[in-house]
């Protein structure tokens, strides 16, 4: 949510009020140029909805007349001690700069170690609750370009086991954008093409990233692009097949990625040997044509 007389995103809710058409709407205030401005609420069921999730079988629809560049950071692990702050910068101002930009946030987008957790707290370098803050204030400059917002096994899965509370669906509604709680389709539409990011935080951690991908394939057989967080493995690459086109084969591509993290290399990590994995994130270009990816 931006201010639509500054464009800044520095909102603050003011309430609720009812139009004389019994639609309700939410009243924000700009904290930068002090106007008010107001948006419909959402309704199920005649209930008010502030947060849009994205129900499990429910797709989260977006158009775009050009071709768009679509930034997945996943695993940012903001707080951890070992958070690469200058690499999540490059992701920031890469963002900012380019107006066909988008980007979402795919889970683990803070560290969150609670007291008393199975792990040590000296793991971060700041409070759960900082860490909240903290990252929603550095993510101010692109925040008006990011999509949507899922929770990952660090934040979303810690907050909801020990306190029923998601720290994810909060962030996104505060930000007002879209939540998956669970893996689910993106529709992309580029004028009057349609394609399909298939995205989830993840949950193996073996050395063969594209074995759950292949899962995730398997079951969201619509996809064009899987996307995958959680292990910290940093690559995209194209799977060709032969699909049939009036009476003709064509080769159909798909994507396959791995979301990377925002960790450099950990003292445990060197301590066990663990291999060195590189620390990045993965962009999708979609096309009118075709899908392009890369890592950074």
């Amino acid at each position: 949510m931006i201010c639509p007389h500054c464009s800044s995103a520095k909102i603050s809710k003011n309430g609720t009020r009812i139009r004389m058409t019994k639609d309700a709407v939410q009243e924000y205030m700009c904290t930068k140029c002090s106007k008010y401005f107001s948006a419909p609420i959402e309704k199920e069921n005649g209930d008010l909805l502030i947060n849009r999730d994205v129900e499990p079988g429910k797709i989260l629809e977006l158009n775009f007349k050009k071709p768009v560049k679509i930034h997945g950071a996943t695993d940012v692990h903001f707080g951890a001690n070992e958070f690469h702050d200058s690499k999540f910068d490059n992701l920031i101002e890469e963002v900012k700069a380019d107006p066909n930009a988008r980007w979402f946030l795919n889970g683990d987008n803070i560290e969150l170690i609670p007291p008393g957790y199975k792990i040590s707290q000296r793991g971060q370098n700041m409070e759960p609750d900082e860490q909240h803050i903290h990252f929603i204030k550095k993510i101010e400059p692109i925040v008006d370009k990011l999509l949507f917002i899922r929770g990952g096994n660090h934040d979303m899965i810690r907050s909801v086991n020990i306190l029923g509370f998601d720290v994810c669906r909060v962030m996104s509604d505060m930000l007002q954008v879209p939540y998956f709680r669970l893996p689910g389709y993106t529709q992309i539409m580029i004028g009057d093409q349609r394609w399909f990011l298939v995205s989830g935080h993840g949950k193996g951690g073996g050395k063969n990233g594209d074995l759950e991908l292949d899962k995730m394939a398997a079951v969201y057989s619509d996809g064009d692009v899987f996307f995958l967080g959680h292990n910290h493995q940093l690559y995209c690459k194209p799977i060709d097949s032969l699909r049939v086109d009036n009476k003709e084969e064509r080769l159909h591509r798909r994507w396959y990625c791995r979301g990377g993290s925002f960790l450099s290399y950990a003292d445990y990590a060197r301590y066990s040997f663990y291999p060195m994995i590189r620390t990045g994130w993965v962009t999708m270009e979609f096309g009118k044509d075709k899908i392009e990816a890369w890592t950074n």
